[in-house]
């Protein structure tokens, strides 16, 4: 291969590489404005499922409280 020929090829490979980066650019870009739109419903999203960690067991401690005064009002008031 001549120097020309090794130049050519390197100028092609870096015009790939360019326009690869550029691609990628645009995908980061999009998804940066894509991810400002959504950042306040999955924060909201992230609460709720925090709260519900703390809720879960309250109801299931509620629950098995009514279970418990049904079962003794069965067995007490015939």
């Amino acid at each position: 291969m001549t120097d020309h020929e090794l130049i050519a090829n390197l100028h092609r490979r870096m015009d790939s590489q360019d326009r690869l980066l550029l691609e990628i650019d645009r995908k980061i870009t999009s998804h940066m404005a894509e991810s400002d739109s959504i950042k306040p419903a999955l924060e909201e999203l992230v609460a709720l499922w925090k709260g519900s960690k703390i809720l879960i067991p309250i109801m299931a401690g509620a629950a098995a409280m009514i279970w418990a005064v049904i079962a003794w009002a069965k067995d007490h008031l015939k």
